[in-house]
């Protein structure tokens, strides 16, 4: 059956056209909404502006076709083949695209919302500025894909495979992106509020200026990640591994850091970003600090937890450095407005102060005489005279 057959057969009421063979063909704004195209061959066709609306072609051949600006809604193309198809501004929402092959395919600015796309093979596919809120992408291998400023809202990509694709300012607001993976991926910019990012993989991942407020990536892999000056308020970050991962002006107010699933880590307690030596602090202050007590070549304890008596109760306490030297133990504190905040304390320099008094006497009552606290700007500008400063108390009590 030829292209002008089947069309009068169409027209006439017909649609069953399985098997059919239009490969090549030039049909553009050709209508066969509702048509039973299994297994139909339309390799290379020019077919823009064309509407198979509610159309049947499972496991068609669609490889190289052109249906750029077609109406496909709600049409069946599972385990199809759309290898390098050119499907620009097509119209495809609630369209069924399981397991369907949709290698290199050019469907920027393509309408997807609602499709299912779950098992699809979308590797090298360009989907830049596509609407895909509310698509099942399950499963899906977007391996190197472009979907730079695509929406994503509420889309299901779990278990996707999206590493090294480009989401720059994509927005997945609510996405469910657990078990997923993202290695090499770029971020940069993309808004990821509310996501699930349970246990996904974002090693080597490019999150510049990504919006991951109130987002849950309990158990993810950020090692290596870049997130600088991303926002990363209110996040759950639990168990997650940080190991080598860039934070610097990362905005962490009020997110969850339990401690990593890193087994390098050493000290104890602590819910920090930074990293040096294995051991987490909380600025990059405090790691100045531990280089300059490293190199005059001292005993110290940074940022671990300590049993107290506090007010006849029984409580704990976190120190910046217990320091060891010639005999005797002292703390070293740099005065952190963050520091405080977390215990109360507002940013108010004299509450900060009244807030290491009340714990300098605290750890006095436990025979611990010496309690410096420096300026947050010394510590970062001048560690090695901080740490000669309190070694010279320390050896004159």
């Amino acid at each position: 059956m030829d292209a002008d057959e089947l069309l009068a057969n169409y027209a006439a009421g017909g649609r069953a056209f399985r098997f059919a063979n239009l490969s090549g063909v030039n049909l553009h704004d050709i209508k066969l909404s509702g048509a039973n195209l299994y297994f139909a061959n339309f390799s290379d066709a020019k077919l823009s502006g064309a509407n198979f609306s509610f159309a049947n072609l499972s496991r068609a051949n669609l490889s190289g076709v052109e249906l750029s600006g077609a109406y496909l809604i709600d049409a069946n193309f599972s385990d199809a083949n759309l290898s390098s198809a050119y499907l620009t501004n097509a119209k495809l929402s609630f369209a069924n695209l399981g397991n369907a092959n949709l290698r290199d395919a050019n469907l920027s600015g393509a309408k997807l919302n609602g499709v299912k796309l779950s098992y699809a093979n979308l590797n090298g596919a360009n989907l830049s500025s596509a609407n895909l809120s509310g698509a099942n992408l399950s499963n899906a291998n977007l391996k190197n894909a472009n979907l730079n400023n695509a929406d994503l809202i509420s889309a299901n990509l779990r278990n996707a495979n999206l590493n090294g694709a480009d989401l720059s300012n994509a927005n997945l607001d609510d996405a469910n992106l657990k078990d997923s993976s993202l290695i090499s991926a770029n971020l940069s910019g993309a808004n990821l509020k509310d996501a699930s990012l349970i246990q996904t993989n974002l090693q080597k991942a490019k999150l510049h200026q990504a919006k991951l407020s109130r987002s849950n990536l309990a158990y993810a892999k950020l090692n290596q990640a870049d997130l600088f000056k991303a926002d990363l308020r209110d996040a759950n970050l639990a168990r997650t591994d940080l190991t080598d991962a860039i934070l610097n002006k990362t905005n962490l107010e009020g997110t969850i850091l339990s401690l990593t699933i890193n087994s390098h880590i050493s000290n104890e307690g602590i819910k920090a970003p930074y990293q040096w030596k294995n051991f987490y602090f909380r600025s990059k202050t405090e790691i100045k600090i531990a280089q300059a007590l490293e190199r005059a070549r001292v005993l110290f304890y940074p940022n671990c937890k300590a049993r107290l008596t506090i007010d006849q109760n029984r409580g704990s306490k976190e120190t910046n450095f217990l320091i060891f030297y010639q005999g005797k133990w002292g703390i070293l504190e740099v005065d952190s407005e963050q520091r405080y905040r977390a215990s109360g304390a507002t940013k108010d320099s004299e509450e900060l102060r009244e807030a290491t008094l009340k714990k300098l006497n605290q750890f006095k009552a436990h025979g611990i005489g010496v309690f410096e606290h420096y300026d947050a700007a010394k510590c970062w500008s001048q560690p090695d005279k901080v740490v000669e400063e309190f070694l010279n108390i320390l050896s004159q009590t």
